[in-house]
């Protein structure tokens, strides 16, 4: 898959940087991360054009991700 020209422009005009290959786009960002309720947690990603996008995530994801990558890291140095 790849993001249509329509897609390419408007990750460029949000301030990404579009792959030449259309299939990946980059950009730096602060997340912030809030607690919304029991279940979910609210991830905040603000953009250099000014928008926000949120994206709302059950907490287990978002812990067994934290997790799974700090013992993964914590292997490698050992």
């Amino acid at each position: 898959m790849k993001f249509d020209e329509q897609e390419s422009t408007a990750l460029t005009d949000a301030g990404f940087t579009v792959a030449d290959n259309r299939k990946a786009a980059y950009v730096e960002t602060v997340v912030v991360i809030a607690a919304h309720d029991d279940e979910t947690y609210w991830l905040t990603f603000s953009l250099p054009n000014d928008a926000r996008i949120v994206c709302v995530v059950p907490r287990d994801q978002i812990a067994a991700a934290i997790t799974e990558t700090y013992a993964a890291r914590r292997s490698q140095l050992q």
